[in-house]
C-alpha cells in the first residue's frame, strides 16, 4: 500500500513537472533552469515521502491504541466473569440461549391466536426458562437483565393472545356420541365437523390419539373458523396413518 500511495504522488508530480515543462519546449531550457526544476521535485518528493512516513507512524500508532484497547476490554471482561463465578463458555451458552429464545419469541408474535394455542407448551417452557436465566449472576450485567425482562414482557403477552376460549365437557358415546368430529359438528361449537383437528391440537395435554377421548373431560374449544398449518399438518399425518392401518 505504501508503494502504491508513493508511485500515485510521484506520477502526480510529474504530471506537474511535464504541464510546467510544455511552455519551454519552444525554447531550451539553461541548464541552471533545468537543475531548478530538478532540486524543485527533488524537495517535493522528499516533502511527500515525509508525509507518507507520518501517516505511516500515525496508522501504527492507532493500530497500537486499538491492541491497547482491545487487551483492555478483555481484561475488564476477564474480570467481570471472575466477579461473576461464572466461566467464559457458560457466559457464550447464556447469550447463545437468550438470543435463540429471542429469535423464538419473534416468531410465535407473528403466529395467529389459533396457531399459537398449538404451542402453549413450548411457551411455557420459555416462561419457566426465562424464569431461570433471570436468576442468574450473568443476569446482573444490565445489558443482558434488560433482554430477558424484555422477552418475559413479550412472552406474557403471547400467553394472554388467545385468551377468549370457550371449553366443552365431553358425554358418553352411548347418550351424547360425542367425539371430536360431531364435537366440532356442533352448532354452538364450530358447526364444521372437518376442524375438529382444532380441538385435537388444543388439547394435546390430554388427547394423545384424537380417536380416543373420554366422558367428564373438559376440552379447550379453541377460536378460529379455519385450521391453521400446523392443524393441518397434524390432520393429513393422522388421516394418512390411518389409511396405512391394516384393515
Amino acid at each position: 500500500m505504501k508503494s502504491k500511495i508513493l508511485f500515485l504522488l510521484i506520477a502526480i508530480i510529474a504530471g506537474m513537472i511535464l504541464l510546467n515543462v510544455q511552455p519551454l519546449r519552444a525554447q531550451e531550457m539553461t541548464k541552471d533552469q533545468w537543475q531548478s526544476e530538478m532540486n524543485s521535485t527533488t524537495t517535493q518528493v522528499t516533502d511527500l515521502q515525509n508525509q507518507l512516513k507520518k501517516i505511516d507512524d500515525d496508522i501504527k500508532g492507532l493500530k497500537d491504541r486499538s491492541d491497547k484497547l482491545d487487551a483492555d476490554v478483555k481484561a475488564c471482561n476477564d474480570a467481570l466473569l471472575a466477579l461473576l463465578g461464572v466461566t467464559q463458555s457458560e457466559f457464550d451458552a447464556f447469550d447463545r440461549d437468550l438470543a435463540s429464545m429471542e429469535k423464538r419469541v419473534a416468531e410465535l408474535q407473528a403466529m395467529s391466536d389459533a396457531e399459537l394455542l398449538n404451542h402453549r407448551a413450548e411457551i411455557d417452557q420459555i416462561t419457566k426458562k426465562l424464569a431461570d436465566m433471570a436468576k442468574s449472576k450473568i443476569a446482573l450485567i444490565p445489558r443482558y437483565g434488560e433482554r430477558i425482562k424484555a422477552l418475559q414482557e413479550k412472552v406474557a403477552a403471547l400467553i394472554k393472545a388467545p385468551s377468549r376460549m370457550d371449553t366443552y365437557t365431553v358425554g358418553t358415546w352411548a347418550k351424547d356420541r360425542d367425539c371430536l368430529w360431531n364435537i366440532a359438528k356442533k352448532k354452538d361449537i364450530y358447526d364444521n365437523a372437518w376442524l375438529w383437528p382444532k380441538i385435537w391440537q388444543g388439547n394435546r395435554d390430554k388427547i394423545k390419539d384424537p380417536d380416543i377421548i373420554k366422558p367428564r373431560w373438559v376440552l379447550k374449544i379453541p377460536e378460529g373458523k379455519e385450521l391453521s398449518k400446523a392443524e393441518k399438518s397434524s390432520a393429513n399425518t393422522y388421516y394418512h396413518k390411518k389409511a396405512a392401518a391394516p384393515k
